[in-house]
């Protein structure tokens, strides 16, 4: 885990599976928001609350991603990873995956998901 994110994050996190294909990595805040949330739906709670597991950081940020987590996300031993800080959340991608995904995206994707941003 990059140093730019460990910090906020302090010594643990959460991670879980996340939509698309990656995994989220959440500090403690954003992991109790993400419960109360969660609370009101069975699907939502099967999705992050079943596979979550929590990971200490270790002296140099790194984390152990369990197998279930590593197939969810088409992470393989020596896979390149990428780690992309969204704000309040930390998602982590295959490169493969991510490309595939980010290969999708276009300004006029952008423009119907927030026109307003093109206001600016």
């Amino acid at each position: 885990m990059p140093a730019k994110f460990r910090e906020p994050l302090g010594d643990w996190l959460v991670l879980t599976k996340g939509p698309d294909g990656c995994l989220w990595a959440l500090g403690r805040q954003q992991w109790d928001a993400l419960l109360t949330k969660a609370s009101r739906s069975v699907v939502v709670q099967r999705f992050f609350v079943s596979a979550a597991v929590d990971c200490p950081l270790a002296g140099r940020g790194r984390i152990l991603i369990p197998d279930v987590l590593r197939q969810h996300a088409d992470i393989k031993p020596g896979d390149d990873v990428l780690i992309i800080g969204l704000g309040s959340r930390i998602e982590i991608w295959s490169r493969r995956r991510w490309e595939a995904v980010n290969s999708q995206v276009t300004s006029e994707r952008i423009r119907q998901e927030l026109p307003e941003l093109f206001e600016l």
